[in-house]
């Protein structure tokens, strides 16, 4: 590769890591005016506030040190959002009333759209074996999955859930459990796919 080869790459990739710490900042500006500079236990909240953290670190990581931070973070974080994404659905089909008014409207229906897309095509990543990418598909969910049993925990203490898309008069433990085997078992699926997508744009951007 030539001299001018190399500059160009070099500029290239200082562009993503700019990007990222853009993305990141804007997406953290929409979840601290959305919530009135407010913390919330809501899921909207952590997904967004974790997906803007998560690209500020890793451009600014990858500017100072040369080095972004690994993909596993992101795929962690993506079930939430993309969770977040899907009360588009809930909206439209009048299943559920959302808001989307102000800056929930980029925190429901625009940032998952960033987050996934910076996933997609700023991140390198690298599986070590068969068993890697495995393992991968199913530890994904954990971070959502761990909110689903806070949800669970509060509604023991408190009587409600905190978006009430679930009956809580007939929420019993086996009704619970099945409900979490079942979203356990959705979202390893979409990891599963958002895994062999990003390996495909990967494999497709490196040519």
């Amino acid at each position: 590769m030539s001299y001018e080869e190399n500059r160009v790459c070099y500029a290239d990739r200082s562009i993503i890591k700019i990007t990222k710490i853009v993305v990141g900042l804007f997406i953290l500006f929409t979840v601290f005016t959305g919530y009135n500079f407010q913390l919330s236990y809501e899921l909207t909240f952590i997904s967004n506030f974790s997906c803007g953290l998560l690209l500020l670190l890793d451009g600014t990581v990858s500017l100072i040190r040369k080095k972004a931070l690994p993909a596993i973070l992101y795929q962690f974080v993506l079930p939430c959002i993309l969770t977040v994404f899907c009360c588009i659905f809930f909206k439209i089909f009048g299943w559920h009333d959302f808001n989307f008014s102000g800056m929930f409207f980029f925190m429901h229906g625009i940032n998952p759209v960033l987050v996934l897309a910076m996933y997609l095509f700023t991140t390198k990543l690298e599986l070590k074996n068969k068993k890697d990418y495995i393992r991968r598909i199913f530890i994904a969910p954990a971070m959502v999955m761990s909110y689903v049993l806070f949800d669970y925990i509060r509604f023991l203490i408190t009587g409600s859930l905190v978006y009430g898309l679930v009956s809580t008069e007939s929420l019993t433990f086996v009704k619970a459990a099945a409900i979490g085997i079942v979203y356990y078992a959705s979202i390893a699926f979409m990891s599963y796919g958002l895994l062999n997508l990003k390996l495909y744009v990967q494999k497709k951007t490196e040519r």
